[in-house]
């Protein structure tokens, strides 16, 4: 059984509360899942392996990324039973569908509804491009079939990979589309808003040999978290957990 999704409401009006606060951490702490043996992209594909899926924000800003083989909306498209692909660059959407790939130019953020319903939504590192990531979230919920799960993907800004960029450049210099960051308990209250659970959040990197020996005596020293480069966040339906 799932743990019920965390509200700090239900503590106090006020969100620093201290017992709020103090007990979100356990929690947060009991729904991280971390995976050692697949990388974020692996991951996304075994669980989309079989399903009805959607993905939202596939043409990763170019078209150069339509004939890699790693491009990730072909990955997930062949792992999937069925797959829809969403983008609002109408242009390039025009041309996956000469491809042979079915994309739907349509705002992620808007109150459309595409009439379908999906085992799946995946938001591959879109939450943190768009200006309204609470309306994204309800466009991931409207099209979740009735035990459908949401997967977010998005980079963690206090992972070791962005300190060392910090400390080489004084600031951290990131993709310049970017307009905010991610954390567990940020995707809590998204959660909240936009009427969802947060039931899980995944942390995604092969580790293996002496690199893991290593990283498990490290992690008694530093945050686990800090190791892993994404964050991603697992949402259904609040009547699923």
């Amino acid at each position: 059984m799932m743990n019920k999704s965390f509200d700090w409401t239900t503590y106090s009006d006020d969100p620093n509360n201290e017992q709020a606060r103090a007990e979100v951490l356990p929690w947060l702490l009991n729904i991280r899942k971390v995976h050692l043996d697949s990388n974020l992209l692996d991951y996304v594909c075994d669980r989309t392996r079989g399903k009805r899926v959607l993905d939202i924000g596939v043409v990763s800003h170019s078209a150069s990324y339509f004939e890699d083989e790693g491009w990730r909306h072909r990955r997930i498209r062949d792992a999937a039973a069925y797959c829809v692909g969403i983008d609002i660059l109408e242009p390039l959407v025009n041309e996956l569908n000469k491809r042979g790939f079915d994309v739907r130019c349509v705002d992620a953020t808007s109150d459309a509804d595409i009439g379908e319903r999906f085992d799946i939504v995946f938001l591959g590192d879109v939450i943190e491009h768009v200006d309204n990531p609470v309306a994204l979230l309800r466009f991931a919920g409207r099209h979740l079939a009735p035990d459908g799960r949401i997967l977010v993907s998005t980079p963690n800004p206090f992972s070791r990979k962005f300190y060392r960029r910090f400390r080489r450049h004084g600031t951290p210099i990131v993709n310049l589309d970017h307009c905010a960051w991610f954390t567990p308990t940020i995707a809590l209250e998204l959660a909240r808003r936009a009427g969802l659970a947060l039931i899980a959040y995944h942390l995604p990197k092969p580790f293996t040999g002496i690199r893991r020996l290593y990283h498990h005596f490290v992690w008694l020293f530093e945050p686990l978290e800090y190791s892993f480069p994404d964050y991603v966040f697992e949402f259904a339906r609040p009547d699923v957990t």
